[in-house]
């Protein structure tokens, strides 16, 4: 019986013992990072006011580096690729009760169960849309570009789930130094003013096709009748997809 007592006993000893020559040594290797954004967007809205069917009114915006990427000291990296990408536009209201990611992405999943009343739930957070009327088009200007194809445009009438418009935008070239760089795109915006439906005129094909050879069928970007004299909205999204 003695024996066994003893056993026991160091046996106990050398598991107790363990956890402290495990925990005798310790690293601490601390990580941090500043994280900015590398676009810089101007404006921030646009606005068509009061437009009439088949009117064909331009706006524009210009995409430059953020401030933080343009400082002469971030060399690591020169290039931006991005992306334009348009979805439906929450109501002001909406967007303070819900907020902004939240509401965004509530009226780009969801959809009006009529979309012809206007008095649809749908339309009481969202704003009827407009975004296949919406053309994004390049300044294309060889002499601020290392070639004229860098960017990307996508006429109105299009498929607003599927087709975007794409950029790029250099700050300095691959030998460090900004001869034929690209720091800012300017992008015009063409609203092509859809129709509603039962009320288009004649050539209101014309009007689609001359504008986009490949819109397809014209009848689909016919609005509701019953959304005349409403508002109508659309956000555009520059979502950066490469940096370097």
């Amino acid at each position: 019986m003695k024996k066994l007592l003893v056993g026991l006993g160091g046996t106990l000893m050398v598991l107790v013992a363990l956890p402290l020559f495990a925990a005798f040594e310790a690293h601490v290797v601390n990580v941090s990072a500043t994280i900015e954004n590398a676009l810089f967007v101007h404006p921030q809205s646009l606005k068509f006011g009061t437009v009439f069917p088949q009117e064909h009114l331009e706006s524009s915006f210009f995409i430059s580096h953020s401030q933080s990427f343009s400082t002469e000291d971030q060399t690591r990296v020169g290039t931006v690729e991005y992306v334009i990408k348009q979805k439906p536009k929450p109501r002001a209201e909406f967007l303070a009760s819900a907020g902004k990611e939240a509401a965004r992405d509530w009226c780009h999943l969801n959809s009006p169960t009529d979309p012809n009343d206007p008095a649809d739930p749908y339309y009481t957070n969202c704003y009827p849309t407009m975004c296949s009327a919406l053309s994004k088009h390049p300044d294309n200007n060889p002499s601020t570009g290392p070639n004229a194809n860098n960017d990307t445009g996508l006429p109105a009438f299009h498929d607003p789930e599927t087709e975007f418009a794409s950029g790029k935008i250099v700050k300095f070239n691959s030998n460090g130094n900004t001869i034929k760089n690209d720091p800012g795109d300017t992008w015009t915006v063409d609203l092509a003013v859809p129709c509603f439906k039962g009320q288009c005129a004649q050539d209101w094909a014309s009007f689609v096709h001359g504008l986009n050879p490949n819109a397809g069928d014209p009848e689909q970007y016919q609005l509701p009748a019953g959304l005349e004299h409403q508002t109508f909205g659309c956000d555009l999204w520059v979502e950066v997809t490469s940096i370097h």
